[in-house]
């Protein structure tokens, strides 16, 4: 009885973590589009963060989206199903489930202006700009300049002082 005890704690534990872990990564995601200037032609309309593949992020992101705004523009969020349904957004999340998309999706996006966003160890390696890591039980992130700026997106250096590793 101990034994399935434990392990049903575990197993709440673990989901309780994970949905947690998904919080900060909204608010992240959010709070780094802060450091970040997109081209003028993506000043209008809508700012859209997408999420490639359903994720509980995406109900996190939207609560954000109902009560904030990046500069001036309303926040969008789009579930794309797959690689292929890829359509021009502002930031694109990729699930660490979905990591094995990321050279698919990186054709998807092609020359749009498009900050790619992970959540798995290696991630920047393959072409990420903002990657999520757990260091010390604490949320933080990685960040490689260079996949950010050949988007045509430009980058406050205060973000540097914020991420854990720089590349």
């Amino acid at each position: 009885m101990k034994k399935i005890f434990l392990l049903i704690l575990a197993i709440c534990t673990s989901t309780l973590l994970n949905a947690q872990i998904e919080k900060f990564q909204a608010a992240y995601i959010y709070n780094i589009c802060k450091y970040l200037e997109w081209p003028s032609d993506y000043t209008q309309g809508n700012f859209i963060i997408g999420v490639l593949s359903s994720n509980p992020i995406t109900s996190e992101l939207k609560k954000i989206a109902e009560t904030k705004k990046y500069i001036n523009q309303t926040i969008e969020i789009k579930e794309f199903k797959s690689s292929s349904s890829i359509a021009k957004c502002h930031v694109l999340f990729i699930p660490e489930k979905k990591t094995g998309d990321i050279g698919a999706a990186l054709t998807a996006i092609g020359k749009n202006n498009t900050l790619l966003i992970t959540s798995k160890t290696g991630a920047i390696a393959s072409g990420s700009a903002i990657n999520f890591v757990l260091h010390e039980s604490k949320l933080k992130f990685e960040l490689k300049k260079s996949n950010i700026t050949n988007k045509g997106i430009k980058v406050n250096s205060e973000i540097e002082k914020l991420a854990l590793k720089i590349y």
